[in-house]
């Protein structure tokens, strides 16, 4: 169960060398004077080097670190189904979280972060991402109108209503809404179960708030003049391999590969010419290099908030294992 509910799911190198070799040097020149020793946020962060990536397995990114492991976020997750189990006993219902089915990405949850890169899993695979197939999850729970009222608390509810801590909850005490006698948490049990686990306090950091600094460092990389040149690189490597795309990142889209046919003949091709051009013009080492960069100015920016939503995490985790093994 994703800490909001509803919320969103989501988180690639002949003339070749000699690209390569003028790729590494302006990236050189431009890591030594784009930020003229500044540090505002219109500048260019500047980088010290970018040695080729062969491989993005195991890869992590500076603000990882404060970030929650797939293992931690799958503890996470069963320990607010706990909570909301726990929550809707006090009104007599019986209710259990589906299971999110699938397994964690091969290679980590970085392995596609800058799209296909291995060249054996572009020749089996295409664009597909082995083992990401899923098993069907169980059906979602039918409700009663009293149950969903204990779930989601009222109907016509927005998002001003809701108590921002636990602590804030407890304090305003329950709703209007009453089952069996008893008022019913703002928001139902569903929000009081996330409150209990991501936000006990008013100091509680933004569960999301790594997750908005990686897409903001993903945001600002991807506009980087470093990366606007490998892309053209890679561009033009790809025409040559007879591919017409401009965005690594979007390739799919732009050679016409639908969802369902990410391992095609036709995606496997593609797929293999990605990987080569990616190679040639160490797209990933580029990308890798960039994107960091703007982590780490984020890490020097946000370093309090930053250490604070890595402690708070350790509270929740441990949280979260008291509640699974009680449960």
């Amino acid at each position: 169960m994703h800490p909001f509910p509803g919320r969103r799911r989501g988180l690639h190198r002949s003339f070749g060398v000699v690209c390569a070799a003028v790729l590494l040097a302006a990236c050189s020149a431009c890591s030594s004077s784009a930020d003229g020793g500044r540090s505002d946020e219109k500048s260019e962060p500047g980088i010290a080097a970018t040695p080729p990536v062969l491989s993005t397995v195991g890869l992590r990114l500076p603000l990882d670190a404060y970030d929650a492991t797939y293992e931690e976020t799958e503890a996470l997750q069963e320990g607010q189904g706990t909570l909301v189990a726990r929550c809707m006993a006090r009104y007599g219902f019986r209710y259990s979280i589906p299971r999110r089915t699938g397994s964690p990405a091969t290679g980590g949850a970085n392995a596609r972060i800058f799209g296909v890169v291995d060249p054996d899993e572009a020749a089996r695979y295409g664009y597909g991402v082995p083992g990401e197939e899923r098993t069907p999850g169980r059906t979602p729970q039918k409700l009663t109108a009293s149950e969903e009222i204990a779930l989601n608390g009222a109907p016509d509810l927005k998002p001003t209503d809701m108590p921002r801590s636990q602590a804030e909850a407890v304090k305003k005490g329950g709703s209007k809404q009453r089952i069996n006698g008893k008022p019913v948490p703002v928001g139902g049990c569903g929000r009081e179960a996330f409150l209990k686990l991501y936000a006990p306090e008013p100091n509680a950091v933004d569960v999301m708030y790594v997750f908005n600094l990686k897409s903001q460092a993903e945001s600002r990389a991807r506009e980087d003049s470093r990366t606007k040149t490998v892309n053209k690189y890679w561009s033009d490597c790809m025409a040559r391999k007879g591919h017409t795309a401009a965005d690594p990142m979007n390739v799919t889209t732009e050679l016409g590969i639908a969802d369902d046919a990410l391992s095609s003949p036709a995606a496997v091709t593609a797929a293999k010419a990605d990987v080569s051009c990616k190679k040639e013009v160490n797209l990933v080492g580029v990308y890798l290099a960039v994107q960091s960069a703007y982590q780490n100015r984020q890490i020097d920016k946000f370093a309090e908030t930053l250490d604070l939503a890595k402690e708070q995490l350790k509270d929740r985790l441990k949280l979260a294992a008291s509640l699974i093994s009680a449960s």
